[in-house]
């Protein structure tokens, strides 16, 4: 290719402008409060879009950004600041560019499955926010909580002055802060970083098809499958967390929980290609498709439905190693077969 680059083969004039583009949005989304949500959909874009080498330069240039515009701007307060900001944007980034792209250009190992790579990315990320959250003094950790107790007591109480001090007197800081300390070990940073590369995989695949005329990008939970062993890991997991909890071994307990939270998120995963999958053969107007989409939206994100609906796809995804829940051509619709 003319102009390519020998450090990063593929990658010629063309693509390192590509990958400057989608380097600016990342970085312009990373530091703009709410839409930080989506600074890994312009790499993941410029891999499912344009290829690896684009996606890489993308995270390279992008990660030099961040570190100009955190030396330009003022240093953050409280535990860690920019350096810590600048953290969570490389192990997010690099993880995710990795599940998207594969390995670096040059690096000739051959890549593991995408499912292993989206694993050990959100385990990386999972573990920064536990190391963050151990080595933070615990006065900063219930400071950080105090505005979330203060909000959920106000708008809880309504003006009742005699419920108002019962809350305040039972619902803590420091009571929350335990709370939410035991589900972040457990498995809740985990399934928090997890959740974060699939719908931003998603996004960025969205995205990408638009450039794509409408062929479905790859990635479609259609053609997933968990890996053979979890089921294995899964069933001795859950006597692990039980087992370690009553000898009072809190390490042991903790990495039993996060992979046992890792095998529930394959199996939700298979269970929602199995939906999908046979939503394809159905003949749905798109208005359609799209409702279901939002039902299914809503439905995750409201308290207590989300775990009923979890549940269901992964009892479904289970399942499906006894089950043919799809043995129709998968080629009709762009998976494979088991």
């Amino acid at each position: 290719m003319e102009g390519e680059s020998p450090a990063l083969p593929g990658l010629g004039r063309a693509g390192l402008v590509k990958a400057a583009v989608c380097a600016a949005v990342c970085v312009l989304f990373w530091r703009a409060g709410f839409l930080s949500l989506f600074f890994l959909v312009p790499p993941g874009f410029a891999a499912a879009a344009f290829g690896g080498p684009v996606a890489w330069a993308a995270l390279v240039i992008a990660g030099l950004g961040s570190l100009a515009v955190a030396g330009l701007s003022a240093p953050g307060g409280g535990f860690g600041g920019a350096g810590l900001d600048l953290l969570y944007f490389g192990v997010l980034g690099t993880g995710f560019t990795w599940v998207m792209a594969g390995n670096p250009p040059g690096l000739r190992l051959a890549a593991p499955r995408t499912f292993f790579r989206f694993a050990a990315a959100s385990a990386v990320a999972a573990l920064v926010v536990m190391g963050t959250v151990r080595l933070m003094p615990p006065g900063e950790f219930f400071a950080m909580l105090e505005p979330l107790v203060s909000a959920y007591v106000e708008g809880v109480s309504a003006g009742d002055e005699a419920r108002r001090a019962a809350l305040e007197q039972t619902l803590t800081a420091e009571r929350l802060g335990g709370a939410v300390s035991s589900i972040i070990f457990r498995g809740g940073a985990l399934f928090s970083a997890a959740l974060l590369l699939f719908f931003s995989r998603k996004l960025a695949f969205g995205v990408a098809r638009l450039f794509r005329r409408g062929r479905r990008a790859p990635g479609d939970l259609r053609g997933f499958f968990a890996p053979k062993s979890a089921l294995l890991v899964l069933s001795l997991s859950l006597p692990a967390v039980l087992l370690a909890r009553a000898l009072a071994l809190p390490v042991t307990e903790v990495a039993a929980w996060n992979l046992l939270v890792i095998c529930v998120i394959a199996f939700v995963a298979q269970g929602g290609g199995v939906v999908l999958f046979n939503l394809a053969l159905r003949p749905l107007p798109v208005v359609a498709r799209v409702l279901l989409g939002v039902v299914f939206a809503v439905a995750l994100l409201s308290p207590g439905v989300n775990i009923v609906v979890l549940g269901a796809l992964m009892l479904l995804g289970i399942a499906e190693n006894w089950l043919p829940l799809r043995r129709a051509d998968a080629r009709a619709v762009g998976g494979k077969s088991p």
